[in-house]
């Protein structure tokens, strides 16, 4: 044989276990993709499973959380039934309550005691002409409404004052007998000391709120009456005068009865001096003075109190 022909039969014989060895090097090679494919898919599945029993904890776990909030929340709407008729009863006493509430604050601001002045004109006995009335007095509350006192309240007040009555020229004193300058002037001043019992009424009580500064009121009581003239009347005559007794002084019995209004200055709202004006009101009055011995006046004075 020759060479070449040798070359050839190593070649061809190269060739065919070349192509005899390839089937099995590519099926190694495949196999091993699989296996490396299969490794990768049960690793995940098995990542998906840990995901998945974690995502069921994590469920079950908010169950439970859900649960225990659906029982506090029904425990809750236990707890509002239980605390609704209450409360609907609490809301019907409402109004009473506030009004309750009012009551008491008024009567915080309210004094029980107070002490006032008043002045303005009087009319005088005797037909002598009148003049300028100055009082004092001292109010005291005696009893209200938790007393059964209907619509207000009842006071006690004891005032003294005097008129200081205008000249009057006559001929009936003892200086116009005699003859001396012929007919002359006189005065009389009455000294009056009257207790009396008055009954205020509170709009507050009769449902107006709004109007409970104002107090109107009426009062009755005995008096006192202490007189006394310039001159004594020594002639009985239709002048003025008349009918005194013939003396210089007269204390007669009686009594006085008459209406009045008392303003709270606590509807003024100054809250740098609120207190001082709910403890402090004005006043205007009407008063007819009856002596014991049948002579009578009427008197207008305006009032100014403080309260404690």
């Amino acid at each position: 044989m020759s060479t070449s022909r040798k070359r050839f039969v190593i070649a061809a014989v190269a060739i065919g276990i070349a192509c005899a060895s390839m089937p099995r090097s590519a099926k190694a090679a495949d196999t091993i993709k699989r296996h490396k494919s299969q490794g990768t898919i049960e690793a995940r599945l098995e990542l998906l499973e840990r995901q998945n029993r974690l995502l069921e904890q994590q469920n079950r776990t908010i169950q439970n959380q859900l649960s225990a909030e659906t029982a506090e929340i029904e425990s809750l709407k236990v707890q509002m039934q239980k605390t609704a008729q209450p409360v609907t009863m609490l809301q019907k006493d409402v109004p009473e309550l506030s009004q309750r509430v009012s009551s008491v604050e008024r009567k915080q601001s309210e004094s029980s005691t107070e002490v006032g002045f008043r002045t303005g004109w009087s009319e005088s006995p005797y037909d002598m002409p009148g003049g300028f009335f100055y009082g004092a007095y001292l109010n005291h509350r005696l009893l209200d409404r938790d007393d059964g006192i209907p619509g207000g309240f009842v006071s006690g007040e004891l005032m003294a004052g005097a008129v200081f009555g205008n000249h009057a020229t006559t001929s009936a004193n003892l200086t116009s007998t005699l003859g001396v300058t012929g007919p002359s002037s006189s005065w009389l001043d009455t000294v009056e000391i009257q207790p009396t019992v008055q009954y205020h009424l509170e709009p507050a009580a009769l449902g107006y709120e709004q109007l409970s500064w104002i107090k109107p009121y009426a009062l009755a009581g005995p008096a006192i009456y202490i007189s006394w003239m310039s001159t004594p009347v020594v002639v009985k005559g239709n002048e003025p005068g008349n009918g005194f007794r013939h003396g210089d002084a007269d204390v007669q019995g009686g009594g006085v009865f008459g209406l009045g209004t008392q303003l709270s200055f606590s509807a003024l709202k100054m809250p740098v001096v609120q207190g001082i004006l709910n403890r402090t009101s004005a006043g205007a009055e009407w008063r007819y003075n009856q002596m014991g011995n049948g002579e009578g006046f009427n008197q207008y004075t305006g009032s100014l109190s403080f309260g404690w």
